[in-house]
């Protein structure tokens, strides 16, 4: 895999993957996780012998072998027993039984003359040692990642001081004294679905806008082409609402999310090309329609859930998303779409993840959830950095997105709060809004992350709100009124100043232009 380590601490998983025998991925990450299953299975063979073993409430069980014993008259040794360790064997013949091993259960259960431990669920020896296996017992494990990841230096590092002011500082700050200043805002309509537009996304270049909606459709258009502005119509890739669009970080490759528990891979430039083709030929449409199928034939990604939210990695090898009624996030090898997981089901949200978003230069990316947490993890291979936990009072967090230096992150939650943190120290700088609970929130830093935009709907209110403030300063700059008559469902920056694009359960994906005009010093 390329500019991309798939560790140990993942498992491929083969189920989800339309037309992609999942043996055919890298062969690296197999077998590093074999390597690492085959070393620490060594404290599971220890845990049998009676060393090194633990239970759901960490109770230690015990730390020495059987080997206290008394003779008896015939010579033969018996061992002392603790009821540690008859709770422990009790324990290992209901393993036995749970695989069905009955001859090896009936000669162990004979020889210690004990029963299997009724009490306990299906596999609890088995999932406890999974549980544990890659945790260094007596440590903190969350700690000794965050020491041994290659993310450690990239959180400690020191913020470089950039001459472009539109980068967030708050070690060198940028913005000495309040500016007033007032806002001319205009909008224009770019794309219409038939009902909810529930998603939008740009290019890396900004000239290439796309939207998708409830009406199962993706619509496309070059927002920059004004003389021959054509808005392409993709109708026939989802059977149900699309949840999520995200653009390759360097090519014009669409991923697009889909409750049809699908994600559809497309290059947009094929799909210019062929309507083109088409409008001048249509007589060859049908060989134009079959090219295309074919060049996209493996094109999909399928699993047993909806898709709610993607993640392009910055090399643009790899895509992580994740699904409705799951807490896991899923790593896809974009070469063979393979899929993988992580195998330590402790560092897993513990309820569906809403967002997730990462570092420009790949090494950590983050994850926010119904459960009200902020995950950090390390992009080479995806351990656990940091759980920021009740992030926002333990309301659902709807969005996270990382500053253009990768030090901070900006998190919108249900408590109707928006909160920028320094992932350096994991603090808490600012706090935007007015604490109201809400329906929806979410939030991004504009081009010039001097201001964030903010939108909000509150459970009092059909529309949106929808706040520009000051990264600086924390006040309100603007509050934009009746852009739409519906719920704002995402929002993107455009390519110049503060402007945004932004979609709507209205139906309409429109371009927000916003002049910002100085006026005084506050």
């Amino acid at each position: 895999m390329k500019h991309f380590i798939v560790s140990n601490f993942l498992s491929s998983s083969n189920t989800g993957v339309e037309g992609v025998n999942a043996s055919t991925g890298e062969p690296s990450g197999p077998d590093e996780a074999k390597g690492q299953g085959e070393e620490n299975g060594q404290s599971g063979k220890n845990s049998q012998s009676g060393q090194n073993g633990h239970t759901d409430s960490n109770e230690h069980v015990v730390a020495s072998g059987p080997n206290e014993c008394e003779e008896t008259d015939g010579g033969r040794e018996h061992a002392v027993w603790s009821i540690e360790k008859i709770a422990f064997y009790e324990t290992v013949l209901k393993q036995l039984i749970d695989d069905n091993l009955t001859d090896s259960f009936n000669t162990l259960k004979g020889e210690l003359n004990l029963r299997e431990n009724g009490n306990v669920g299906k596999n609890y020896l088995f999932n406890l040692y999974t549980n544990y296996m890659y945790k260094p017992v007596g440590k903190n494990n969350e700690e000794e990642n965050l020491k041994q990841s290659t993310a450690y230096e990239a959180l400690n590092k020191k913020m470089n001081i950039y001459s472009d002011s539109s980068v967030l500082n708050y070690d060198v700050k940028n913005e000495e004294t309040r500016k007033i200043y007032s806002y001319e805002i205009n909008d224009h309509i770019e794309l219409i679905h038939k009902n909810k537009c529930t998603c939008c996304a740009t290019n890396s270049t900004y000239n290439i806008l796309c939207s998708g909606g409830s009406d199962n459709i993706i619509k496309i258009v070059k927002i920059n082409d004004i003389k021959k502005r054509k808005v392409f119509t993709i109708d026939n890739k989802h059977t149900d609402q699309i949840n999520c669009v995200t653009f390759h970080p360097t090519k014009n490759i669409l991923f697009s999310a889909s409750d049809d528990c699908s994600i559809k891979i497309m290059d947009v430039n094929k799909i210019f090309k062929k309507k083109k083709q088409q409008n001048r030929y249509k007589y060859k449409y049908k060989y134009t329609q079959e090219k295309v199928n074919e060049l996209c034939k493996n094109c999909t990604i399928k699993d047993k859930n909806p898709f709610v939210s993607m993640y392009v990695h910055p090399c643009g090898d790899f895509l992580y998303a994740s699904n409705k009624n799951e807490n896991i996030i899923k790593l896809y090898d974009l070469e063979t779409l393979t899929c993988f997981t992580s195998f330590d089901v402790n560092t897993y949200h513990t309820s569906c993840i809403n967002n997730i978003n990462g570092t420009s230069d790949g090494n950590i990316y983050g994850s926010v959830a119904v459960d009200g947490h902020i995950k950090f993890w390390d992009g080479h291979n995806s351990q656990l950095i940091h759980t920021q936990y009740n992030a926002h009072n333990g309301y659902s967090i709807q969005s996270i997105q990382f500053s253009k230096s990768n030090i901070y992150i900006l998190t919108s939650g249900l408590d109707g709060q928006t909160k920028i943190w320094d992932i350096r120290n994991f603090k808490s700088l600012f706090t935007f809004g007015n604490g109201l609970s809400c329906s929806s929130n979410k939030s991004i830093f504009m081009n010039s992350e001097s201001f964030i935009s903010n939108i909000i709907q509150t459970n009092d209110h059909f529309t949106s709100k929808f706040y520009i403030y000051n990264s600086y300063f924390g006040n309100v700059e603007h509050s934009i009124q009746n852009i739409h008559n519906d719920m704002i469902s995402d929002i993107v920056n455009a390519k110049d100043g503060l402007n945004v694009h932004t979609a709507s359960h209205d139906g309409a994906c429109k371009t927000i232009k916003i002049d910002q005009i100085y006026s005084r010093e506050g």
